[in-house]
């Protein structure tokens, strides 16, 4: 019985020990709380100019889980093709609020991206552009800037 007992111990005391070395990721907070969940695409520019057709934005989802953000392309029938996984990071402590987005996969791993954003309800708001370029400092994506602007919707969770 007490070999038992020692067993269960043992056995308890490994799997705590486990569980504290690899503890579970820790839930977002502040504005990347907010942001978590599915995203659709309402507007989309490159330097002032429309990027997709209101049909093609319909395919296109995005997804902030923690602070992972994967955008999709779905084409009915099909199941979703993930376009791209950039890791993100937020300051909202500056105003405008910024973003910055790092490619974590693919063939544009490692490449940067930053810009500013807003969040009001269920409306994202993006305007951002390579890291070698200043960062943008109004909702604006004007010719020649290599700025995108981006609106996005939030989807009801799935």
């Amino acid at each position: 019985m007490l070999r038992i007992g020692t067993a269960l111990g043992i056995g308890l005391f490994s799997a705590l020990a486990l569980a504290i070395g690899n503890p579970p990721p820790s839930a977002p907070t502040g504005d990347l709380a907010d942001l978590q969940g599915y995203w659709k695409p309402l507007q989309v520019e490159y330097e002032s100019k429309p990027q997709m057709s209101a049909e093609a934005m319909k395919k296109i989802t995005s997804v902030f889980d923690q602070n992972e953000y994967h955008l999709y392309y779905k084409e009915v029938g099909k199941d979703p093709r993930r376009l791209a996984l950039l890791n993100v990071t937020l300051d909202a402590t500056t105003i405008p609020k910024t973003i910055h987005f790092e490619f974590a996969s693919g063939s544009m791993k490692g490449q940067k991206r930053h810009g500013i954003y807003e969040l009001a309800g269920n409306q994202l708001k993006l305007c951002y552009g390579p890291q070698d370029k200043p960062r943008p400092t109004s909702f604006a994506a004007p010719e020649k800037s290599g700025f995108f602007l981006e609106v996005w919707a939030r989807q009801p969770k799935k």
